[in-house]
């Protein structure tokens, strides 16, 4: 017979496998599509030079701050399409398949994004360069980037390893891109 603690315990360990297992299956969805593996970090002396700019005894809490870091994904993202596509992509919609998730939420880790990609194999040749271009040109962001070919799976399970509280996000919902249809049948007819 177990007590009262250790049911809460393995409720609450239950709880959250679902949540992680949630994440990852979502993701599984889109595996076929993947073709790249990123790591994005953010630059503490930008960080810093924006937290003392704003400063005017205006305290930025964390969540602020991850407004920030955000937007920063968001212009990045937008960057990142434009470079890839040129101007098809704001003619025929979005044409990127990008996936960020977040990590370092917790304590006073460092917030980075790890990212799933999916490009057509004519832009591979240029992938890594156009996404270190993109990072550069985003504000706060770091010189730190890591751009591998998407292998398997386990990519994922490291990503999101820190889906752990029901609270706290792990992938970035707000800057998830999709091919929009659009530009999806444009793609297929080129």
């Amino acid at each position: 017979m177990s007590t009262l603690l250790e049911q809460l315990n393995l409720n609450d360990s239950n709880r959250i496998q679902k949540f992680n297992d949630a994440h990852f299956e979502w993701l599984m969805m889109y595996e076929d599509q993947f073709t790249h593996a990123i790591t994005l970090t953010f630059n503490p002396k930008r960080i810093n030079y924006m937290l003392n700019k704003n400063r005017d005894d205006k305290f930025i809490t964390k969540n602020e701050l991850l407004d920030l870091q955000k937007k920063s994904f968001n212009c990045f993202a937008n960057r990142l399409n434009k470079l890839l596509f040129g101007n098809a992509s704001i003619r025929y919609g979005n044409k990127l398949l990008l996936i960020p998730i977040l990590e370092g939420l917790m304590g006073d880790c460092r917030v980075h994004y790890h990212c799933v990609l999916g490009v057509p194999t004519d832009r591979f040749n240029v992938i890594e360069e156009k996404v270190k271009d993109a990072w550069f040109h985003a504000p706060l962001t770091g010189n730190e980037v890591m751009v591998k070919p998407y292998r398997n799976s386990g990519w994922l399970a490291y990503s999101t390893k820190q889906a752990k509280f029901m609270n706290r996000e792990c992938i970035d919902w707000g800057n998830v891109r999709f091919p929009s249809m659009q530009g999806a049948s444009k793609l297929i007819a080129e």
